[in-house]
């Protein structure tokens, strides 16, 4: 088992079901995969994830990504597929981090008023 301590921004990271995702990573290669984002997003049910190549080849130059989403968030677990992603966050920079540091920021906030 790999130390989340021990991943960096361009490391590979290899996803399959059951994996809770450590990091904000884009989606190189996979198969049928399918992340619940819900501990980010609020949202109940699962979002597929394409690779990123698929996601830029059918979607037009400066458009959203509207059904093609190769992004896998920090601490969305992995129900389906298998795949590579390549780490372009880590720690208090990765989405969850982000959220994490926001909330212990208000609260200290809240302490000092």
């Amino acid at each position: 088992m790999t130390s989340i301590y021990d991943v960096v921004v361009g490391d590979i990271l290899m996803i399959e079901p059951g994996d809770i995702v450590p990091v904000d990573a884009v989606l190189a290669e996979g198969h049928s995969i399918r992340c619940d984002e819900a501990s980010i997003s609020g949202e109940s049910h699962s979002i597929k994830k394409v690779p990123a190549q698929f996601a830029l080849e059918h979607t037009a130059p400066g458009s959203p990504f509207p059904d093609y989403d190769p992004f896998i968030l920090s601490s969305s677990k992995v129900l389906e597929g298998v795949g590579k992603a390549v780490v372009t966050a880590v720690g208090e920079n990765s989405c969850h981090g982000r959220t994490m540091v926001g909330k212990s920021l208000s609260w200290s906030l809240l302490t000092l008023v």
